[in-house]
This record gives structure tokens, C-alpha cells and sequence, in this order.
């Protein structure tokens, strides 16, 4: 009976233990499921708020959002400068002799012109009927956004379901912005936001007329800013980066920020081999580039660009070290002409900094230099030499003119000997007539050892190509390359310009093993 007993208490002990951690555990567990009713509670007035937005934007800009469809009339190019190998096989030798030119003229003439259809999206930007849309959603996309335009029809369905006929304010292929307007007043305008301040990880919306469809909204954020190398068409690129889905159509609508506010103009989408339309990535111009080539084509009915007169590289890990960079940074001049050479900038110059500012890449350097405008007169910095030199440079105005005067006319590429892992020879006139290198000199690199230095380089040369200087020495034939080799062949790094064909020039660093 004692043991019984003594077995009794702690039995009882246990099961008052077990009572009172049960209730304690169901107070709790009440007091969680409470807290965590309120938290689901907020979370979802959270989601009620952002969807609420959401609905709130799309209601506000959807009536500012055109659709834009164009018929055009496209002067087709000359076949003047056309490569060997590009022409039709009846378009020469044999095959045309035989026939004779008439029967040739008469049966296989081309069309002078091509008539092209697109069909976009557009916002509008003013209550009196200007509207912001893409230069290729007017005159289609690929190589036609330089086109010549013999007629250009444009019609403009509103939200409302009306129809204008439209006249071009403007075009600028190298932005590929283009302004537009339509003879109606009191139009819903939307509200222009300020791109600078976009921080990624916003949420945007995409909005627009995809195939023809009506309006058509889509959510997501800002993926990225400042990307550069997006399109081979467009020469001053800025792009914003959304995985909001732009399909084919949204070319020209706008990219919203969740106050309502146009923050980009959607222009571009990413692809993959294999996968057609949109994966996630598209692209909008910033709305602070598009705002100021707008004022300018309403106002002058063409863009006003700085230029200063110089081709450029980007910067890659060796150019850096060569350079003493910790990092790649700034712009490496290949050549100069117009301003910067009457500034004394040289190829070669290493450039970090314009007007104050760090200069990040190529797009960068091209993006300011064109916003700063003619006339204006700034500062550059560089790097020559190991030192930093400091030029104070007058832009002039970028023309095509001014762009053609930028020919290899001072670019210098021309025999057989053994360096670097590189083969060398003189170049004749044989050799030059052959190769595209008229009226050049240096020395031509015959052969690239697979295994040596040479072939290890970031843009390797290959046979063909012409060594114009060499640790900025200018190399005009053997002789000038002998020299040059024999002052850098202690050095465990050498900094070399080259040319390849017809095309432009460019540096390589190429390391001893």
C-alpha cells in the first residue's frame, strides 16, 4: 500500500504537469491563431492596397494609350558598295551576259520602292494631340528605321474608338523615338515621371495595343537601368529593363510607375533561340531621354547633338590592369579628329571622367556627350601615359557630315617575323588591295600561335589583321615594328592597336605566359 501510494503522487504530479502544459500550450495557441489572423489580416489589406493601385493606373492612363498603324512607302536602297557575294547569282557574270541587259532589265528589275505596314502602340503626351510612340513602330523594325520615306500614312485609334489621321512631328532612328500628332484637342495627356529617380525593384506596369488587341496592362518590376548593347539600330541607348510582359505591339505604349506617372517608352523584348516572343526581359527607353528628344523634334523638327569627335572602346579587365584600374571603367580612344584632337586628346587616352562625371562605359560616354549639346565647352580627364591629364574641349555640332569625316583616314595598319605568339609581315600593295587595307600601313599579322600570348588576349588578333601601334608607337612598316618590339620586350604586358579589314580599329593587351 506504501509503494502504491508512493507511486500515486507523482502520478499525480505528472497528470497536474500535463493539464497545466496543455492549457498553457491552448492559450497560447489561441492567443497565435489570433495574432495570426491580425498579421494575415494586414497582409492582405496590403495586397487590397497594391491591387487597388494597380486598378487605380491602369484606369488612369489606359484612355492616354493609342493604338498607331502606318503604311509606308520605303525608297529602296542602292545596291551601290554592295559586298562580293551579295548580289543575286543573276545579277552578274554569265548568266546576265548571256541573256543581255534588256532581257535582264525587263525580267528581273527590282522595285525602287517597297511599301511596309506596322502596327504599334503611342501615349499622349499633350491635350492638343502630340503623341510619343517608337521610330520603328512608323517605319517597321531592322534596318528600315534609317529608311528613306517617300510617303508615310498614319492612322490613330483612340480609346474611345475614334479615328485620326496623323502627320509626323519627328523622327530619330538613333534613339528610336518619334513624335507624331493628330488635329483633336482636349485629349486625356498622361502625366510624365522623372526615370532618373527609378530604383530597381519598383513596381511598373506595361501598357498597350498588342496585336491589334485593346488595351492591354501588365505588372512587374524594374529589373534593371542603364543597359547598353540592346539594339544593333540604335546608337544612344539607356534602356530600362522590366519583366512586365511586352509582346509584340506594346512597341510605343508606355512604361508606368505605380503612381500613374510615365517613367519609359516600352521599345524591345529580348528572345531566346527556339522560343518566340517574350521571356521576361523587354526594355523601355527612359523617359527623361524620350521627354528631351520630343521638346527638340517639336521645336527644331530634328535633335541637336554634342560631338567630340572620337571613336571608342570599352574597357576590359586587361586594359584596366594595363592602365592601373583596380576595375574596368571609362572609355579608351582609338581615334581623334574634329574636337578632341584640336583639344589634344590622342588615341590611346584612357578616358574616366567628362564634365565632372565619372564615365561608366561607351553608351555612357555618348549619352553625355550628346545631351551636352554644340557649343558647349567641358572638361575631360584622362589617363596617358600612367598620369592623368586634364583637357578642356569645345563640342561641336554631331552631323553626318561631322559622323563621315570619322573614316580611317588617319588609322595606320602594314612583313615576316615572330612575336607574342604573333607571325608579322610587310604589307604590299598586292596585300593591301586584297585585304581592304588601300591607302594604310603597318604591318600585317600573317599568323597566331593557338598556344601563345596572342591567342590568350581578350579580342585576340587573328591572321589578316594589321598591328597599328604598338605601347602607343605608331607602326608604320618593319622597321617602326622592330623598334617598338625591341623597347617593350622586357614588359609583361603590351598594349596594341589593330584593324581588322574595312572595320574600325581597337586595343588588345596581350601578356607574356
Amino acid at each position: 500500500m506504501y509503494n502504491r501510494r508512493w507511486l500515486l503522487i507523482p502520478v499525480a504530479s505528472f497528470s497536474f504537469i500535463l493539464l497545466l502544459t496543455l492549457g498553457l500550450f491552448l492559450s497560447i495557441g489561441s492567443h497565435g491563431t489570433a495574432s495570426s489572423d491580425t498579421s494575415s489580416s494586414t497582409e492582405i489589406r496590403g495586397l487590397e492596397a497594391l491591387n487597388a493601385a494597380f486598378i487605380e493606373v491602369a484606369k488612369t492612363v489606359k484612355p492616354s494609350v493609342v493604338n498607331v498603324s502606318t503604311t509606308s512607302v520605303i525608297k529602296r536602297p542602292s545596291r551601290t558598295g554592295s559586298r562580293p557575294g551579295q548580289e543575286p547569282f543573276w545579277d552578274s557574270g554569265p548568266f546576265r551576259d548571256f541573256f543581255g541587259d534588256d532581257f535582264f532589265r525587263y525580267f528581273f528589275r527590282e522595285p525602287e520602292s517597297q511599301r511596309r505596314t506596322s502596327l504599334g502602340s503611342g501615349v499622349i503626351v499633350d491635350k492638343d494631340g502630340y503623341i510619343l510612340t517608337n521610330n520603328h513602330v512608323l517605319v517597321g523594325a531592322g534596318e528600315r528605321v534609317r529608311a528613306d520615306i517617300e510617303k508615310m500614312e498614319i492612322k490613330v485609334t483612340l480609346n474611345d474608338k475614334r479615328e485620326f489621321d496623323a502627320k509626323v512631328v519627328g523622327r530619330d532612328p538613333d534613339t528610336d523615338v518619334a513624335v507624331i500628332r493628330i488635329d483633336a484637342k482636349d485629349l486625356p495627356a498622361v502625366k510624365l515621371g522623372d526615370s532618373d529617380e527609378l530604383q530597381v525593384g519598383e513596381w511598373v506596369l506595361a501598357i498597350g495595343r498588342p496585336l491589334g488587341l485593346s488595351h492591354t496592362v501588365t505588372a512587374g518590376i524594374v529589373s534593371a537601368t542603364g543597359r547598353s548593347n540592346v539594339l544593333d539600330t540604335v546608337t544612344y541607348q539607356d534602356f530600362i529593363q522590366t519583366d512586365a510582359s511586352i509582346n509584340q505591339g506594346n512597341s510605343g505604349g508606355p512604361l508606368v510607375n505605380i503612381r500613374g506617372e510615365v517613367i519609359g517608352i516600352n521599345t524591345a523584348i529580348a528572345t531566346a533561340a527556339g522560343i518566340p516572343g517574350n521571356i521576361g526581359i523587354g526594355f523601355s527607353i527612359p523617359v527623361n531621354m524620350a521627354r528631351g528628344v520630343m521638346k527638340q523634334l517639336i521645336e527644331k523638327g530634328k535633335v541637336v547633338r554634342g560631338w567630340l569627335g572620337i571613336w571608342l572602346q570599352e574597357v576590359d579587365k586587361d586594359i584596366a590592369e594595363k592602365y592601373g584600374l583596380e576595375e574596368p571603367g571609362g572609355v579608351l580612344v582609338i581615334q581623334a579628329s574634329g574636337p578632341a584632337k584640336e583639344a589634344g586628346l590622342e588615341q590611346g587616352d584612357l578616358i574616366m571622367e567628362f564634365d565632372g562625371e565619372a564615365v561608366r562605359d561607351g553608351s555612357h560616354m555618348k549619352n553625355m556627350v550628346a545631351a551636352a549639346g554644340p557649343d558647349k565647352t567641358v572638361k575631360i580627364k584622362v589617363i596617358r601615359d600612367g598620369k592623368k591629364k586634364e583637357f578642356k574641349v569645345k563640342l561641336a555640332e554631331r552631323t553626318s557630315e561631322a559622323v563621315a569625316k570619322m573614316s580611317p583616314e588617319e588609322v595606320t595598319p602594314r612583313e615576316e617575323e615572330e612575336w607574342m605568339g604573333m607571325t608579322v609581315q610587310e604589307l604590299t600593295d598586292e596585300l593591301a588591295q586584297r585585304l581592304g587595307y588601300e591607302d594604310q600601313r603597318g604591318v600585317l599579322v600573317s599568323g597566331v600561335d593557338p598556344d601563345g600570348p596572342a591567342a590568350k588576349a581578350e579580342s585576340p588578333p587573328r591572321p589578316g589583321d594589321l598591328i597599328q601601334e604598338i605601347e602607343r608607337q605608331e607602326i608604320k612598316n618593319m622597321d617602326d615594328y622592330r623598334q617598338a618590339v625591341e623597347k617593350v620586350k622586357d614588359r609583361k604586358s603590351v598594349l596594341i592597336r589593330l584593324q581588322r579589314g574595312r572595320g574600325g580599329p581597337w586595343y588588345v593587351v596581350i601578356k607574356r605566359d
